[in-house]
């Protein structure tokens, strides 16, 4: 089977390329947030630059990513499943080549342990696998039955990569965006297999296998926060980015409502805003607007979809109507019900939008708690 891979647009693009693109794209979620860090990176995410650095090991001094592959999936032996690695990244260290597996956690698990991951009664496609990987890693199966199979084949991961490209070194990273360190025991008794001796934000190693050095790395990132102007500029026209902000201006000062507007944000995330603008009623719980990185960058009205769903659909084909385009089209994503999308891009003059956001602010109010 080829590979083919194409240019990231951003983080859509990311989305995209999850196996349940709703559940797993969220805030705080891993995917979501390695997206985000690598994506705004100019090389290498700050938090796993400095760890890096910090390591005192010459090979990671300067590391410069050459190309990253998002869930990227490597096949192994044993069965049709492969091992889908939250991102591959080949990179230049110290003049050698370097195979980076980035394994990102939040709070999640590592998925199952060996034994539970084998089961009572294995099949004959298991057994080959979990031998297979033992071999790779030269570990013994006696000591591996309450370890974390997933740590297991995304490090044999980053040994295979590295014999496919020739690269002397290798890295299985985890990202975690768990300030206190979630999961970190897990990784560390995985990492005690090959007599190292883990730590938060550090790099340990090497441990030869097949030739090749093989390193384990913890970094711990943290969600960003952005400003406004950081948001306004991801629409690719000037003219969608002056009705950003135009936007923005008139719900906060020409609005009949603008004293009671404050910013989602300010009231729910502590101040940090990670993938949008978002507006909200002092009267209210709930968003009625938002200048949203996703959905390829667009502006949403949220009329709520316990009360408001078919409201919302005829408010749709409204704004259709009147832009010329019908948003749906440009859209692959599973739009969800009680939401409005706007394309800024196609919208010549604010006030052609002010009635439907005034509407938005009026409906979102009308909530009920089982929302």
């Amino acid at each position: 089977m080829g590979k083919f891979f194409v240019p990231s647009l951003g983080v859509e693009s990311w989305q995209e390329l999850l196996v349940d693109r709703d559940k797993h794209w969220k805030q705080g979620f891993s995917a979501y947030e390695m997206a985000h860090s690598w994506e705004e990176a100019n090389n290498l995410p700050s938090c796993v630059e400095r760890v890096f650095k910090e390591s005192k090991l010459p090979l990671f001094n300067a590391v410069e990513v050459l190309y990253g592959f998002p869930e990227y999936k490597v096949p192994l032996l044993g069965g049709n499943a492969s091992s889908q690695n939250d991102l591959y990244v080949l990179a230049k260290a110290n003049n050698e080549l370097l195979t980076i597996m980035v394994e990102g956690k939040a709070s999640e698990p590592f998925g199952k342990t060996v034994a539970a991951w084998l089961g009572d009664n294995p099949s004959a496609g298991k057994r080959k696998r979990l031998d297979y990987l033992l071999g790779l890693l030269n570990l013994s199966e006696e000591n591996v039955p309450n370890k974390m199979y997933q740590l297991l084949h995304r490090t044999a991961s980053a040994l295979i990569e590295a014999k496919n490209v020739n690269a002397p070194n290798s890295l299985m990273l985890v990202q975690s965006f768990s300030a206190s360190g979630r999961r970190f025991e897990d990784y560390a008794e995985f990492v005690k297999l090959f007599n190292l001796s883990p730590k938060q934000d550090g790099i340990v190693g090497p441990v030869k296998l097949n030739g090749i050095n093989l390193y384990f790395g913890w970094s711990t990132g943290e969600a960003v926060p952005k400003s406004k102007a950081y948001f306004f500029n991801l629409f690719k026209t000037e003219k969608a980015r002056m009705l950003a902000m135009e936007i923005d201006d008139y719900i906060y000062k020409k609005s009949s409502y603008q004293d009671d507007v404050e910013d989602y944000h300010h009231r729910y995330k502590n101040g940090v805003r990670t993938d949008c603008i978002g507006y909200i009623s002092k009267k209210g719980s709930y968003k009625f607007a938002t200048i949203t990185a996703a959905r390829k960058t667009c502006f949403v009205l949220h009329l709520g979809k316990k009360l408001h769903t078919e409201t919302a659909k005829k408010m749709q084909k409204d704004i259709d109507k009147l832009l010329g385009y019908i948003y749906e089209n440009t859209d692959r994503t599973r739009l969800t019900p009680g939401e409005v999308y706007i394309r800024l891009e196609w919208v010549d003059n604010l006030k052609d939008i002010t009635s439907f956001i005034d509407k938005a602010y009026e409906m979102r109010l009308q909530k009920i708690d089982t929302e």
